[in-house]
Parts: structure tokens; sequence; C-alpha cells
């Protein structure tokens, strides 16, 4: 009974942001599909659609492919390559292209478990790898994440997480500042739903933009 109220107070929380602040609403859907090679090493591919305008538009979308390796019970290292879409107000769509590695520390006691990530990022505007010979210089970022979550039960989970994205050749400003919540619905073993909401605030610049992003993303694992 207890944990059902925490499940019913998590999703009265996120029911009230979703109906709140809807003319900066972002939806996101994704997939994320991972195939384990043997025990230490994995192959995962991630797609997502962002649209824009209250849902209304398609803003983005972008195919992401990348390798984990477990070095043990603790420690993971990824290295992956995204490809993205962005849509621009002449309605072109530009592409933008990311490399990026990271490190992950996960723990877990009891019910509840810790998650803390750090991601090197590299942004590239353009298909050379000389970014002179790009329509912008390629960007460097540096981002850090911590996660805390807690299983209600087997099929259910809640979780919430804070991200700093810091950009390392700009005078090292943190560009800006995500925190998020959700739920993940386990429908077996090898399938996850999950829903999260996350809040977005750009920072050191005149003109901030501050987005509240509504995200459902499937995963399955084999």
């Amino acid at each position: 009974m207890k944990k059902n109220g925490y499940l019913i107070i998590v999703l009265m929380l996120l029911s009230k942001m979703i109906f709140a602040q809807q003319n900066d609403a972002i939806g996101t859907l994704g997939i994320q599909i991972e195939k384990k090679i043997n025990r230490t090493f994995s192959g995962v591919f991630y797609t997502q659609y962002g649209f824009n305008e209250n849902f209304t538009e398609l803003g983005y979308f972008l195919n992401d492919f990348g390798v984990n390796i477990k070095l043990n019970e603790s420690f993971t290292i990824g290295l992956n390559y995204r490809i993205t879409e962005i849509k621009l107000d002449n309605n072109q769509y530009q592409s933008r292209f990311l490399t990026y590695g990271d490190i992950s520390y996960n723990k877990s006691a009891g019910p509840f478990s810790i998650l803390a990530r750090s991601r090197f990022v590299t942004k590239a505007y353009g298909y050379h790898f000389d970014d002179e010979l790009n329509y912008k210089t390629d960007a460097h970022y540096l981002r850090n994440k911590l996660q805390v979550k807690y299983e209600i039960n087997y099929t259910y989970s809640v979780f919430a997480s804070g991200e700093q994205i810091y950009r390392l050749d700009r005078e090292n400003n943190t560009d800006q500042i995500r925190i998020a919540a959700g739920i993940n619905y386990q429908i077996n073993k090898q399938q996850r739903l999950q829903f999260a909401h996350t809040y977005s605030r750009e920072l050191n610049t005149k003109r901030p933009d501050t987005n509240f992003i509504y995200g459902l993303t499937y995963y399955f694992k084999f």
C-alpha cells in the first residue's frame, strides 16, 4: 500500500507539470534497442522524434549508434555516434553530428539505486573532419548527470535526475541545466516503457530558452 502511494504522488506531480506551461511544451517519442553480445559488451541503437510548438510540428529527429562495455558491477563506458536533423525557420532541416563517450557508475541499495554519469561530447556542424570547412566550428561539452531511482515493485519504478551541460570551449560556462522526473513500466524481462518530464533551462545567454519536455521511450533489450 505504501509503495502504491509513492506511485500516486509521482503521477499527480507529473500531471500537474504536464497541464502547466503548455506554451513551451515539447514532446518526444523514442525507441532504444540493445543487443548483448556477451556479459560485458553490447550494441545500442536509439532513434527519437521531437515535436515543437506544443506537439504540432516535427522539430528534429535523430539516430544514435553505440557500444557499451561493462567494466564491472558498477562501472560502464560507452562510445556513440549521433546524426540529428533540426528544423530551421525556413522549414529546411540542418544536420548535426555528435560523437560522445561516457563513463557511468551505478550502485543499488535495497529498492534505491543511484546513477552518476559523465559524458564528453563533440558536436560537428557539417560532414568534414576539418571543422573549418563546416558551416560552424565544432562545439565541445561535458555533460554531468546524477539520477536516483526507487523500485516500487517489479513492474513500476520512479526516478528523478539533474544534469549539467557544460560548454568547454566557451569560457567554460554552464550552457544548460536539466531536471527530470519520470516513471518506468517494466513490461517483461526484455521490454520497458518510460515516461519522463524534463525541465530544461539555458544559462549564460542574453535570451535564455526554457523548455518543458514530455518524453515517451520504449526500450527493448535482448
